[in-house]
């Protein structure tokens, strides 16, 4: 389901696959959310556009 793109990786998943893979915990959740954010980039591409930035960059 993951592979099919039907399903995203959750922290179990991510926690399982890394220890099967020897990798370190929370990769597969980076690769998710990055995957999301450039979905969502795509999809809001025009919107983002109107976006200004706010003026004042030493808000905390």
């Amino acid at each position: 389901e993951i592979v099919k793109g039907r399903r995203a990786v959750t922290a179990d998943t991510d926690l399982r696959l890394c220890r099967f893979f020897g990798l370190s915990d929370g990769y597969w959740l980076r690769a998710q959310a990055a995957h999301d954010t450039e979905v969502a980039r795509e999809k809001l591409e025009s919107t983002l556009a109107r976006i200004r930035p706010w003026p004042d960059r030493r808000v905390s």
